[in-house]
């Protein structure tokens, strides 16, 4: 089972900020998934669909994913509205009021959940929600689960896009995914650059974002005096790509862009991959 993520598109229209640069990465990012091979089975949108959450902005992505020879699924980010999404996207995906569902495949089950918190950069999760997902978490054990949120639930060192771990919203989702072995992996978003940890017993990546990447800086912040560092950096989209397989979800960190092959597998090359594939146990 193959599953490509992609993060943080923030489109927009008109005055919003980025929303032509948006555009264009989201465009490069959708290029580069339709050569993967083989084709992604789903394509997961881990949150902040939009910049400002406006039905124009959900109008614009829906005419540019429907364009796509694969369906991208949703899920909500700290920037979307569920209403004005609603509006535009119908109501398929809800349930409770908000944005969450299941993927059922042989291989593995897909649950999407949502952390959106109106009003809060930060995420959220509550009594409600956790009910759901426990509900959902304990309908079958016997298949793997990838858990798709936006907002990552620990901290991940950029002191000012963070989580932190004693957050009420993080310990809930950590009681109600705790029990459960069978969660082998927890994709996100939010942050606008790749991490892989561990949550608990669990795997747990960020990618990428499709808009513009947050710069590396570890170092502490202080709100009341700037120091000049970069917030924003216009590094190039990303996007990954998580393979099931042996028990396990590997992922792979992408770039898109086009990029010129240094070394394409021709003929030349039989030789050397023979020798590859020959020393590998049978």
């Amino acid at each position: 089972m193959l599953i490509a993520q992609i993060t943080d598109l923030h489109i927009g229209v008109g005055k919003d900020i980025g929303a032509k640069d948006n555009e264009k990465r989201l465009k490069m990012v959708l290029a580069s998934l339709k050569k993967i091979r083989p084709q992604p089975d789903l394509v997961i949108a881990t949150g902040d669909l939009t910049e400002t959450g406006s039905v124009p902005a959900y109008r614009k992505l829906k005419k540019m994913l429907e364009a796509m020879p694969f369906k991208v699924w949703p899920c909500m980010g700290n920037h979307d509205d569920r209403g004005n999404f609603r509006e535009v996207f119908g109501d398929a995906y809800f349930e409770d009021g908000f944005l969450q569902y299941v993927l059922e495949s042989d291989e593995a089950r897909v649950i999407v959940a949502d952390t959106l918190e109106p009003g809060k950069h930060g995420g959220g999760f509550c009594e409600k929600r956790a009910a759901w997902l426990e509900a959902q978490l304990s309908a079958d054990s016997s298949r793997p689960i990838l858990l798709a949120i936006h907002h990552p639930p620990l901290f991940t060192g950029i002191d000012w896009m963070t989580a932190h771990n004693d957050e009420p919203w993080v310990q809930l989702l950590r009681k109600t995914v705790e029990p459960h072995d069978h969660v082998k992996k927890i994709i996100c978003g939010h942050i606008h650059r790749p991490i892989s940890t561990q949550f608990m017993r669990t795997g747990i990546t960020v990618s990428a974002a499709v808009a513009a990447q947050i710069g590396l800086d570890l170092s502490p912040i202080d709100p009341d005096q700037p120091d000049g560092r970069p917030l924003v950096v216009d590094e190039p989209p990303g996007f990954a790509v998580h393979l099931w397989n042996n028990g396990q979800f590997m992922s792979h960190f992408c770039t898109a862009g086009k990029f010129k092959v240094i070394l394409p597998y021709g003929k030349p090359m039989t030789k050397a991959m023979r020798n590859v594939f020959h020393v590998r146990p049978r």
